[in-house]
């Protein structure tokens, strides 16, 4: 069962344009749903991304990205296949700021 991930707001594919950060939050996901879980990462990457990115000329255009790809590498990390399936069924619903 998964006990807790730790999400790495490590946007890769804004390598270029975002420093890398070592910001990190635990997500507490025990007894959850593939949707809890997912949502619960979802908002972690939202608050993550944004202390991130908060500042930058282009932040509302680096946001979802940030997101998307923060989301994409902790379910990966996870490697559960229900949330994996469950993440692959329902991309990029970010968190508007």
């Amino acid at each position: 069962m998964i006990r807790s991930i730790v999400l790495a707001a490590s946007a890769i594919a804004l390598a270029a344009a975002v420093p890398a950060s070592a910001t990190e939050m635990r997500v507490k996901v025990a007894g959850k749903s593939a949707a809890e879980v997912r949502a619960e990462i979802v908002k972690a990457a939202s608050t993550v991304c944004w202390q991130d990115i908060r500042g930058e000329a282009l932040a509302g255009y680096m946001y979802p990205a940030c997101i998307r790809a923060s989301v994409n590498d902790a379910i990966a990390k996870i490697n559960n296949p229900a949330l994996s399936a469950y993440n692959a069924a329902n991309p990029a619903s970010t968190v508007a700021r």
